[in-house]
């Protein structure tokens, strides 16, 4: 693997790193279908190490999610209100990063609201939460 995985990799490496635990994979999983952060040169440079276990030789990428809300917090990731919103809800739902839930919500489109939604119900163990995110739904 190489230093600079492609987003396919990063995204298989943080869903395997996460795995076991329903507020990680809850976290990761509402930054993958947002489908922003893991884009983001700023984010993977200050929020994720990526790396390869030694015994299983599987790849990780570990999210600093500490690092992540310190380059928010400072302004080192630039972002609209609704980006920042989600990864906000994603800090606190992986790390407990305290979140002011009215105002990051009301910033939040349909559809964002939906993916975040869906994080707090995996979060609390349904990670079929996921399904009702994807396909064609209507409201």
């Amino acid at each position: 693997m190489t230093s600079k995985p492609t987003l396919h990799h990063l995204i298989d490496a943080a869903r395997a790193w996460a795995r076991g635990s329903c507020a990680l994979e809850a976290a990761v999983e509402l930054l993958v279908q947002h489908d922003v952060w893991l884009h983001r040169p700023e984010f993977r440079r200050y929020a994720v190490d990526y790396l390869t276990a030694t015994y299983t030789r599987t790849p990780y990428a570990v999210i600093d999610w500490q690092a992540a809300h310190a380059a928010l917090t400072y302004g080192r990731m630039p972002c609209s209100g609704s980006e920042a919103a989600v990864l906000r809800i994603a800090l606190s739902i992986a790390d407990g990063v305290p979140v002011e839930l009215g105002p990051a919500i009301t910033c939040l489109d349909a559809t964002n609201l939906a993916r975040v939604l869906a994080a707090i119900n995996h979060a609390h163990g349904n990670r079929a939460a996921w399904l009702a995110t994807r396909g064609d739904a209507t409201s």
